[in-house]
């Protein structure tokens, strides 16, 4: 009877073993590796390959850092941001605690706002 017992618990625990590694064994459904957020964030500076960043008021991120560098990567070509623009910045959601904060993993950055030129 012990015997039987002991083969019925192994054989559920080979079951559930390959179960979870046919889903992929991440413990993440499947929509959650594919969540993005965005925010909007004026550019303070242009640095060689990143923009540092603002998060404008009322924003989450703004919340975690007063200043985010982003790398230029998936960003719209035209117009050419510059200083004073406000960008919408689409990302993983994560944010390295660091000063000033850093996204690494950005999907699109596109002008929303224009800054003014001096008069």
């Amino acid at each position: 009877m012990k015997k039987q017992q002991l083969l019925f618990l192994v054989l559920s625990l080979v079951l559930v073993i390959a179960a979870y590694k046919a889903s992929g064994g991440s413990g993440k459904s499947e929509t959650e590796g594919n969540e993005t957020t965005t925010f909007q964030a004026s550019i303070l500076e242009i640095q060689d390959g990143y923009y540092l960043v603002k998060p404008v008021e009322g924003s989450a991120e703004l919340n975690s850092a007063d200043q985010i560098t982003v790398p230029m990567t998936n960003r719209n070509p035209s117009p050419e941001p510059e200083v004073g623009d406000v960008l919408e910045i689409e990302y993983d959601g994560s944010i390295a605690e660091s000063y000033p904060a850093q996204i690494t993993n950005v999907y699109s950055i596109r002008i929303i706002e224009k800054s003014r030129p001096p008069a």
